[in-house]
């Protein structure tokens, strides 16, 4: 009884992993560390813990708050960051400051490592774990890697007290130390684990392989193979390709099932239960219209996104020079018809219906009572007479751009605070591998096979294949943009921009909503509005900096380029 207990105990801990820092082994915890490695049944509740290392993206503030996807708690496209105030934005700000978090699961699994082989669990089960753990750590660099550039590595366990010295590796060094992980680990892993299955959620050959796609693909990009290195693309391509010829994986119909439960066009994924899950739903939906007491306004899809979405007929709306493209068919009085399919399945917009009872959750429009008194220097109508409905200026948790995000809810579950939500988590799926594997074959110049892969992703849409005469700088536009939207609040953004290169001008551009009034004949006007204004760009916002309690600890590494 008293084991059972223990394991309990143990399992209740782990759980609570993001809270705690469970298993953090000191010398003063010895008898924890001994107790862990003669039980076998601690040993996999250990590497349960593992997971908990990997940054999933439903938490209470999503990557796209810092990028141009969305308003929110928006601190990093004010410039508000700095190595001083970084340690503020971890966990409960979805894993923004990943250093100290990083490196105390490197410790974890380099613990595991060095105490698995004396442990009384079976041959066969020691290798299955030991490749899990390798997973999870090769994991923990990628996401150091593609923050911070070049990181110590770090393979040894070092004690309470004991002096150490470390320095950055070079980014190409963690980039091979992590693929050599992923080699090693690959044959104790499971090829594949079925959305059915009890084990689904654990690293998988496949998963690696995944992994291996994106380090490669962002390694080969500009912010890191300036000089274009072929034989970099060259690992991109082969990587996502081998992916794609498994064979086991299909893009999933309608797209909006995708993100509500596993289903076959997930590599890899953070799932949960109505007991472990996250608050997603509820941080994504608006106060109080149609009654539901959310938090919209803390991650409410921008202007900028919304701009960016296709008319139906696969037109871009806006030209290079902001006017409107004739050939789109856009009318800027309706603003919201005929757009990609993914538009109405990942924003709710004004008039939207959300649920059968609460139509327009995100429609914070106001009525506008009298006749205007004239027009403003803009050439807006001077409004007078505004009642406003549900709306950000009424209750500040709901949405300042107008729109909520819709991607992610299931609008069949009860919308509350108390609600826990099991929507899966997706680290890799079908999609992705396929943009992946265009934007490579397109950078090695086969733009017949790069189209045919984007085209792909956008049939399962329900849009239009590229045109035939799209083809060079173009081309690679549309490639990028395809990323935009069929990826939007998947944790992709922040990083696409950088390296690709393009975050001085993106990063640039003012976040924006629109306010919508209702006018006396009942048309709808739109006018839109600037949320931040962006400071200037610095090349140090390439990479994030390392809280300066790491740096003050003395142990040689060298903060993020740029930062003091």
């Amino acid at each position: 009884m008293k084991n059972y207990i223990k394991v309990l105990m143990l399992s209740a801990a782990l759980l609570s992993a993001c809270d705690k820092d469970y298993l953090d082994i000191t010398p003063r915890d010895r008898v924890v560390e001994d107790q862990v490695w003669n039980d076998a049944a601690l040993i996999e509740l250990y590497v349960n813990g593992m997971y908990e290392a990997i940054p999933h993206g439903f938490s209470r503030h999503m990557w796209s708050k810092y990028t141009d996807e969305a308003y929110g708690d928006n601190t990093w496209l004010r410039g508000e960051w700095n190595p001083d105030n970084i340690q503020n934005y971890g966990e409960a700000s979805n894993w923004i400051n990943y250093y100290e978090r990083g490196y105390q699961f490197i410790r974890r699994a380099n613990v595991f490592l060095e105490n698995i082989e004396s442990s009384p669990v079976a041959e066969e089960r020691k290798a299955a774990l030991t490749a899990q753990v390798k997973f999870v750590r090769a994991f923990i660099y990628s996401n150091l890697l593609w923050r911070y550039g070049g990181v110590p590595i770090v393979d040894e366990v070092y004690q309470l007290g004991e002096e150490a010295s470390f320095s950055r590796a070079s980014y190409e060094e963690v980039l091979n130390y992590i693929i050599e992980e992923l080699d090693a680990a690959t044959p104790g892993l499971p090829e594949y684990i079925g959305p059915g299955d009890a084990n689904f959620g654990r690293a998988t050959q496949h998963a690696a392989m995944a992994l291996k796609s994106r380090l490669y693909l962002y390694a080969a990009s500009e912010l890191t193979n300036p000089s274009h290195d072929t034989e970099l693309w060259q690992k991109a391509a082969d990587a996502a390709k081998a992916v794609i010829d498994l064979s086991t994986y299909s893009l999933v119909t309608p797209y909006t099932d995708v993100f509500l439960d596993v289903n076959p066009e997930i590599i890899f994924a953070r799932t949960f239960n109505s007991t472990t899950g996250h608050d997603v739903t509820f941080i994504n939906t608006n106060h109080t219209y149609g009654g539901y007491g959310g938090w919209g306004g803390r991650n409410a899809p921008s202007q900028n996104l919304v701009d960016d979405y296709e008319m139906a007929n696969g037109e871009l709306i806006f030209n290079a020079d902001g006017s409107i493209n004739p050939d789109s068919g856009y009318d800027p009085k309706n603003p919201y018809a005929n757009r990609d399919p993914r538009f109405y399945e990942t924003i709710i917009y004004n008039g939207d219906v959300f649920r059968p009872e609460a139509r327009g959750i995100a429609s914070p429009e106001y009525d506008v009572t009298q006749e205007s008194s004239g027009l403003d220097a803009n050439g807006n109508p001077i409004l007078t007479g505004v009642v406003g409905v549900d709306n950000y200026k009424v209750n500040g948790d709901n949405s300042r751009t107008s729109y909520s995000l819709k991607k992610f809810i299931d609008r069949d579950l009860v919308i509350s605070r108390d609600q826990r939500y099991p929507q899966p988590w997706i680290f890799f799926r079908l999609g992705e591998i396929y943009l992946n594997y265009a934007e490579a074959m397109f950078e090695l110049g086969n733009e017949a096979v790069a189209k045919e892969y984007v085209n792909l992703v956008r049939a399962r849409a329900g849009m239009p294949p590229l045109a035939d005469n799209i083809s060079g700088d173009a081309l690679r536009d549309r490639i990028r943009h395809e990323r935009r939207i069929e990826l939007a609040f998947e944790g992709h953004r922040f990083f696409d921009v950088r390296r690709w290169k393009i975050a001085p001008e993106v990063e640039s551009e003012n976040l924006r909503g629109v306010d919508i009034f209702r006018m006396p004949d009942n048309s709808l006007l739109f006018i839109d509005k600037v949320l931040i204004e962006r400071p200037q760009w610095e090349d140090r916002f390439y990479w994030i900096p390392i809280p300066r309690s790491e740096i003050n600890k003395e142990t040689g590494v060298a903060q993020s380029p740029g930062w003091n």
